[in-house]
């Protein structure tokens, strides 16, 4: 099939819904509209609508569900508002920027008795080859931190390439052949920005690699997914290979002609759904800390995050404060994570600087906006930080020196800036009644719902353990029907891996069959997977389905326990999938 009839397919596929919105989900610091900026009228549309749907997916599933953990799912309701149900939500709101240290938090408090350049070093190679170097027992910690056991101890994760660097900014690290560092990336763009533009156009997701790693090097196959084999998955609704959001140029911290990069975020909590979901947990008022002192406390008490990170219990305290003083909140659009222009007084030239030499002149901002008048500080997304060729100098940025200590990891930077994100907070008429900590009510979860071609690779390279699932929302045409939707679900006791009813509730979609097929270790004994079950799913859709986004029921028969995920799965024009293979037999 041609390439502008796929891509005018899936165009009329993700524009469906989208006129029919009135409010709308800006991309971070309105980056869409520059990356776009020479593609049809059509594509950049097509992916407006696109990214428009997934940030209000999780937007209501943060209202309504809470995928925060514990099982709880005690959801904000209204106190956490999705802006498309009140347009107007931000006119006259108390604005609430929220800011925290790049560094990692889990790092400084766990490393505490180490030395400087031990944490340093640590946040440059990761706890791994932290241990493998110096085989001592530093990056350890309580496998269970809200409920620390010191006879109970792991490796410090999350694990993955940057995994370590927690705090939603990650970097690259180029050094020359005398072991100093000539050139650092810092990013905290989120991977669905991503997902979502590799779904519509690969090619200019390539460009974007190319022009913000500065390295023609990059090829398209590059980034694809690919199985143990080296097989290449093709994703059904686009007809094109799967993106590996951990592809040889986004992965690890160190930077070279021919491999790594840190093009976006790739740590598995680094996820903008984790920034909304969030949000939506800290909303909910907890009866055992009414004064929101503790912050590292509530993340334990409300599980909407990880304890001792600058940004969660941060991020969690602030807006369960707003809460606490009775007001609704809801992220400012456009939703985003946001590095914050460096504090360059931290900074000290050498002596051989130029006359007229400033610091300033060492970081670029690539991505994202420094000047802003309609959201708080700066919407910084993609910082570049190298000597400027106008020095005309031989120095490196290891010859700089930051609080008095010449620069000789690149985390030491990051002392000099934070991230940012902003929400917005109403007072609200109706006050909240706190709700208890959370505990397991037995709702079944999900973990992903995808195609499984896709997520057997995706497993087969331990991307739940190193990243995550790329994940965009499964569509399905009308007058189809459709195999190997692959559902992993969780909270569930293998006992009673029968008793799980699979619905799509006030939907004409039809779950034909809901076969169980095992734990889903059964493709690779991961413990990221551990405790999770795999439903193959054939669904159906009627020729005169509506066109729509529809929510996914998991109902547990035994217990009655189950509550709609929303907007799971969406329903799309006849015709417009490149794999509406199976039509359903008239």
């Amino acid at each position: 099939m041609g390439k502008s009839i796929l891509t005018g397919m899936l165009l009329l596929a993700t524009l469906a819904s989208f006129a029919q919105d009135g409010f709308v989900f800006h991309t971070p610091a309105y980056q869409g509209a520059k990356d776009l900026a020479n593609s049809p009228d059509s594509v950049a549309q097509a992916f407006f609508s696109a990214w428009d749907q997934y940030v209000n997916r999780y937007t209501l599933t943060s209202s309504v569900y809470n995928l925060s953990g514990g099982y709880d799912h005690t959801a904000p309701g209204p106190y956490y508002v999705n802006p498309k149900d009140d347009p107007d939500f931000f006119d006259g709101a108390a604005l609430v920027p929220v800011r925290w240290q790049a560094f990692p938090g889990r790092i400084m408090y766990y490393m505490q008795t180490a030395k400087s350049e031990q944490r340093f070093e640590l946040a440059d190679i990761g706890p791994q080859a932290y241990f493998d170097k110096y085989k001592d027992s530093l990056p350890f910690i309580p496998a269970s931190p809200c409920d620390p056991n010191p006879n109970d101890l792991k490796l410090m994760d999350p694990y993955g390439p940057r995994g370590w660097l927690d705090e939603y900014c990650e970097m690259g690290i180029v050094r020359n052949d005398s072991g100093k560092i000539t050139k650092l990336h810092f990013t905290c763009e989120n991977p669905e920005y991503y997902w979502t533009l590799w779904k519509i156009d690969p090619e200019l997701v390539l460009e974007l690699y190319r022009k913000t790693l500065e390295n023609d090097n990059i090829q398209l196959e590059d980034l694809y997914l690919t199985n143990p084999d080296g097989s290449v998955p093709i994703v059904r609704e686009t007809g094109r290979p799967a993106y590996n959001p951990i592809n040889k140029w986004n992965s690890g911290t160190v930077m070279t002609e021919s491999y790594g990069g840190a093009m976006h975020l790739t740590s598995p909590p680094n996820e903008l759904s984790a920034e909304i979901v969030l949000a939506g947990g800290a909303a909910v008022l907890r009866e055992d800390f009414p004064d929101a002192k503790v912050a590292n406390t509530m993340v334990c008490c409300g599980k909407y995050g990880r304890r001792f990170r600058h940004s969660d219990p941060h991020i969690g305290q602030n807006v369960y404060q707003a809460a606490s003083l009775g007001m609704q909140v809801s992220l400012l659009n456009p939703v985003g994570l946001y590095l914050q222009e460096p504090q360059y007084q931290y900074f000290q030239l050498p002596d051989g600087a130029p006359t007229g030499a400033k610091i300033e002149d060492c970081f670029r901002f690539v991505r994202g906006v420094v000047d802003t008048t309609d959201y708080p500080n700066n919407m910084i997304l993609h910082m570049i930080m190298e000597i400027p060729p106008s020095w005309n100098s031989d120095l490196t940025i290891s010859d700089l020196s930051i609080l008095g200590k010449e620069i000789e990891f690149g985390s030491q930077v990051m002392q000099a800036f934070e991230v940012q994100l902003a929400a917005g907070g109403k007072p609200y008429s109706v006050k909240q009644t706190p709700q208890a900590c959370t505990s397991d009510n037995q709702v079944p979860g999900y973990d992903y719902f995808t195609n499984y071609n896709v997520l057997e690779a995706s497993i087969l390279t331990n991307l739940p353990t190193y990243s995550n699932v790329t994940c965009n929302i499964l569509q399905v045409a009308q007058n189809t029907t459709v195999t190997n939707l692959a559902l992993v679900v969780d909270n569930v006791d293998q006992a009673d891996s029968d008793a799980l009813e699979i619905s799509f509730p006030n939907s004409p979609l039809k779950v034909l069959e809901a076969r169980y097929a095992g734990p889903t270790t059964r493709i690779a004994n991961l413990p990221a997977l551990e405790g999770t079950y795999l439903y193959m799913l054939t669904v159906e859709t009627p020729a005169d389905a509506e066109v729509g986004r529809y929510d996914l029921l998991i109902k547990n028969s035994k217990t009655g326990a189950g509550i709609p995920i929303p907007q799971m799965i969406q329903v799309v024009a006849a015709g417009t999938l490149p794999a509406d293979l199976n039509p359903i037999t008239q």
